[in-house]
């Protein structure tokens, strides 16, 4: 899906990079399975929706290579690139008539806990290692979110000179801090209700820090299959009472609660690329999240805190630190900031996309600057 509202991280990120590359004047012609945009993408930018009823992935490869070759007989392309999700293998429908892009590949959630690799069978992950592997050979540019991704490599010798690590953008302009410091004790979690998420672990380290920190709240920003496991627990304990649930937020909304919390946090099973850490980050806040997979990657060392994974103790001890702490949460939120307009920015991004392509074409004989 390709979306510039819903909570689709594909479709977000996709169409960050495409609003970005199109208000730069390139000319981009963007297959899509769905897409549901409630705002206009930039003049040069033409979207093409294969699947809205669903189609499998044959079908969507089918009609996929009829509406490459019908555009390019009006004009050759100058580049292919392939967005998360990359494993997928629709590129192999395509010839090899133009400089491949991949990616960025996001990491899998960590190696333990729910949400692992090792919950899908056996021929499934061979099946998806083939196609990464017969993708990757044909590819230019292998592009990485972050280090944590590199798992998903099938090249060696020579060929990993072709990857190249580029982060996941975020609206800089939008995501942005509050005019005035955030007052109060709040810890915002804006994900799925979860297991994989660590709703639960987060909810037994409030349990331990409430009676420390009884002035603190807990605002629960998101919906999922533990909603109704969430309430249960919320309704048994006395020490659950200073936390909200909120539901799921819109943008807007879900902006506001970023700058009004004092805290971000994000206890996942090794999140592949949360966007909501970055939006966090862009948004000033400092955060504690879990040091796994590509989430342990994003946060920096000077804008958070990062625990083990289902370690409900130190979560409520990292919690505790930073709510004592008000001085020590605006350098971490300050950092964060920075981070984000010197790595994240959808411009930074972008302004080192262009230079991906320029290098992933030149590996193609004849070809100049896309």
């Amino acid at each position: 899906m390709l979306t510039d509202h819903r909570p689709h991280g594909d479709g977000l990120v996709g169409y960050g990079f495409i609003r970005e590359l199109g208000g730069r004047g390139h000319d981009l012609e963007v297959a899509a399975g769905r897409v549901d945009l409630a705002g206009a993408l930039p003049g040069s930018v033409r979207v093409h929706a294969l699947g809205q009823d669903g189609p499998s992935r044959p079908a969507f490869m089918w009609r996929l290579r009829r509406l490459y070759e019908r555009l390019a007989r009006e004009r050759p392309f100058d580049a292919v690139h392939q967005l998360t999700p990359v494993d997928v293998g629709v590129s192999l429908a395509l010839p090899r008539d133009a400089p491949l892009v991949l990616g960025p590949y996001v990491p899998d959630w960590a190696p333990s806990g729910p949400g692992a690799d090792r919950e899908v069978g056996a021929l499934a992950l061979r099946v998806k290692r083939s196609l990464r592997r017969a993708q990757q050979a044909r590819a230019d540019a292998v592009l990485l979110s972050t280090a944590a991704a590199a798992g998903k490599l099938e090249l060696n010798g020579s060929r990993r000179e072709r990857v190249h690590e580029l982060p996941l953008g975020v609206d800089a302009g939008f995501w942005r801090p509050a005019p005035s410091p955030a007052e109060g004790l709040d810890v915002l979690y804006l994900a799925g209700l979860e297991v994989r998420k660590g709703i639960h672990v987060l909810l037994d380290a409030w349990e331990r820090l409430s009676p420390r920190i009884p002035e603190a709240r807990l605002l629960l920003a998101g919906d999922g299959a533990e909603r109704d496991a969430v309430l249960e627990r919320l309704r048994s304990t006395e020490r659950l009472a200073r936390v909200e649930l909120a539901g799921r937020l819109d943008r807007e909304a879900a902006r506001a609660a970023m700058q009004a919390c004092a805290v971000f946090c994000l206890p996942s099973y090794g999140d592949p690329a949360p966007l909501a850490a970055v939006e966090a980050m862009a948004c000033g806040r400092p955060v504690v999240a879990t040091d796994a997979s590509g989430l342990g990657k994003l946060v920096p060392d000077a804008g958070g805190i990062k625990v083990p994974q289902g370690d409900a103790g130190r979560l409520a001890e990292a919690l505790a630190e930073l709510l004592g702490d008000r001085d020590r949460r605006e350098a971490m939120g300050a950092s964060n900031r920075r981070a984000v307009e010197e790595r994240y920015s959808w411009p930074r991004v972008v302004d080192r996309l262009e230079e991906l392509y320029v290098g992933a074409a030149s590996r193609r004989p004849g070809r100049g600057r896309p």
